[in-house]
């Protein structure tokens, strides 16, 4: 018998037909499923409001999903390496024709920033794409344990130096002949040559529609690689309720592939949780803080305000800043939230757990039979559930 600790106790069996790779329009019309004091209720986003009565501060997460999916080629650096100074020509003698996909994630430091590699990369790999007429390089630094990769964005003036990076043993000898791209400039690249991420569950690659689909109305801050889905629900109409009916707060977390990462620790306590970057202005602060009732519009939020009331706020002077890496479950409630906005998650997934983590195990998983009985939508593009 499966306890709240084990991971079979978060599996379940969804159908792939309800697994949602196009959003419903008019967004109004997606299915609501409201859980209140144990009874179930099921109706539409349009009529979202007349559940959550006018006294809940309402959270949402502004951050906005950059084009961080890009297709390189790589550089062959055997030819490279068997190649003289003085016999270089052109680039694209040492292209690799097969392209490459590179899932950024987010800026480090200075020189080097978090990418997801697709196929075999090895330390001091080169990948390259052309951006503005401008040849820009992208080079393996660093290998973390979990597979993922640091990378440097950078240009050079001269061809020929293409060499002396290939022979490069150090990250000293590397920058030594380039100029580094900016992180300003390395969202530039992306905005320009990439793609929005899609989910991988979606198994389409994404298109023009989906640069608008996969953002929330109120999108502000560039940094997510996946959209906070319970925020794809707002139509311009819905929110402008929102803003007339409902005191309200912005918090930013910029959402990380690992959202996506099914838990495969058997006992759940032993996984690790993805770490997400997240700003809460002061003023937001103190609107979270004074709140007695309080909704979050998706898990992100939740995690979130969970986090920021987890930290020590004593010494609270000004905006609040750092790495989020909070995991909720039912061993580990939450102390602030009292409703939640979010769509279906993963079998056997950190968000499932959060969910647990305010109705039980148990509950969740009975209401998520209910809503496969009823064929509701799965994930990012899915349906939604409410519970207040």
């Amino acid at each position: 018998m499966c306890d709240d600790l084990d991971l079979l106790g978060y599996d379940f069996v969804l159908p792939n037909n309800l697994i949602a790779t196009t959003p419903i329009i008019p967004k109004e019309n997606a299915r609501l499923l409201i859980y209140h004091d144990g009874k179930i209720t099921h109706t539409t986003f349009h009529r979202l409001f007349d559940y959550i009565p006018q006294d809940y501060l309402i959270v949402l997460n502004d951050t906005k999903v950059i084009n961080a999916q890009l297709f390189v080629n790589k550089l062959s650096l055997e030819s490279l390496h068997k190649t003289r100074p003085h016999e270089m020509q052109t680039l694209q003698d040492y292209i690799l024709p097969t392209k490459r996909e590179i899932l950024y994630h987010k800026w480090l430091s200075n020189n080097l920033h978090l990418v997801q590699i697709k196929g075999k990369a090895k330390l001091y790999d080169i990948f390259v794409l052309r951006w503005n007429n401008i040849d820009v390089f992208i080079q393996v630094l660093d290998i973390k344990n979990d597979g993922y990769k640091l990378v440097s964005f950078f240009t050079l003036h001269d061809i020929a130096a293409v060499r002396e990076i290939a022979l490069c043993k150090s990250h000293t000898d590397i920058f030594s002949h380039v100029d580094i791209l900016s992180q300003s400039q390395v969202l530039s690249v992306l905005q320009a040559c990439g793609n929005i991420p899609l989910p991988p569950y979606m198994k389409r690659t994404s298109t023009e529609k989906d640069s608008k689909d996969y953002q929330s109305i109120f999108a502000r801050h560039d940094g997510s690689v996946a959209a906070p889905t319970a925020s794809l629900h707002f139509s311009e109409s819905m929110f402008k309720v929102l803003k007339e009916k409902y005191d309200h707060a912005f918090v930013t977390l910029h959402v990380g592939a690992g959202t996506f990462k099914p838990v495969t620790s058997q006992n759940i306590l032993n996984h690790k949780i993805h770490s997400e970057s997240c700003l809460i202005k002061e003023q937001e602060i103190k609107k979270i803080l004074n709140a007695e009732k309080l909704l979050c519009v998706g898990t992100t939020s939740m995690r979130s305000v969970e986090w920021l009331i987890r930290e020590d706020l004593t010494q609270l002077n000004g905006d609040i800043m750092g790495e989020n890496t909070i995991f909720l479950h039912p061993l580990n409630p939450p102390k602030k939230v009292h409703a939640l906005l979010t769509n279906f998650h993963l079998p056997k997934s950190s968000l499932l757990m959060l969910v647990s983590s305010m109705i039980g195990r148990k509950e969740t998983l009975r209401i998520y039979q209910e809503v496969i009985e009823n064929k509701y939508r799965f994930y990012s593009y899915g349906d939604g559930m409410l519970i207040i």
